[in-house]
């Protein structure tokens, strides 16, 4: 990010650019975001990234029947595992166990793997930003946060999307719904954090 759109960003923060920290702050701030928008570009809609790993899944369940079911025709069940594939052959040769143990872990590892997430790809990049942009405007700025479509707050967090991922905001859906979730959410961890630090001390 240049000098120039540094001091933009600071400016519209209400902070000098002259503070050396909160420009620091600010430059890690938007590479932080570029790499939410990239993932957020490039990681598959939950319900294509779980279809892939449920057909992994049930395929490898498929097999483990598909082999099991040899067992009720001996010749091609002595053939399957009596095959030098799996090593040197003995003509008493059960089933080789670490084919079932391998297709044991290729279910639950499919299981394991799926995207429980809610919410859209994008979305959740877009309010993974904006976080970022509250978490630079409440420790530096000098304006009041809002969550208002026309506050300085709003007014910050479009910029800042925008030198992130070098689209314009209403290109882009908008902004307005992820700037007031992040000043709400914000809001409702004051009270607590404030009771906290409020608690008064006990002698001892």
């Amino acid at each position: 990010m240049s000098e120039n759109r540094t001091r933009e960003l600071l400016e519209l923060a209400g902070v000098p650019s002259s503070d050396e920290k909160a420009a620091a702050w600010l430059r890690d701030a938007i590479k932080g975001a570029r790499s939410f928008h990239k993932i957020a570009k490039e990681r598959p809609l939950a319900a294509d990234h779980n279809l892939l790993l449920a057909d992994v899944e049930a395929t490898a369940k498929k097999l483990t029947k598909r082999i099991e079911r040899l067992r009720r025709h001996p010749v091609p069940w002595r053939a399957f595992w009596r095959s030098s594939v799996f090593g040197p052959v003995h003509l008493n040769r059960f089933e080789v166990d670490e084919v079932r143990a391998v297709l044991e872990r290729i279910i639950s590892a499919a299981a394991t793997a799926k995207d429980r997430r809610q919410g859209r790809r994008r979305e959740v990049g877009k309010q993974n930003i904006v976080n970022l942009a509250l978490g630079f405007f409440v420790r530096f700025s000098s304006h009041k946060l809002s969550g208002s479509s026309t506050g300085a707050f709003a007014t910050f967090a479009r910029e800042f999307y925008s030198a992130a991922t070098g689209f314009e905001p209403d290109d882009d859906g908008g902004l307005d719904r992820q700037i007031r979730q992040a000043a709400r959410t914000f809001a409702q961890r004051q009270p607590a954090q404030q009771k906290s630090a409020q608690k008064p001390r006990v002698s001892s």
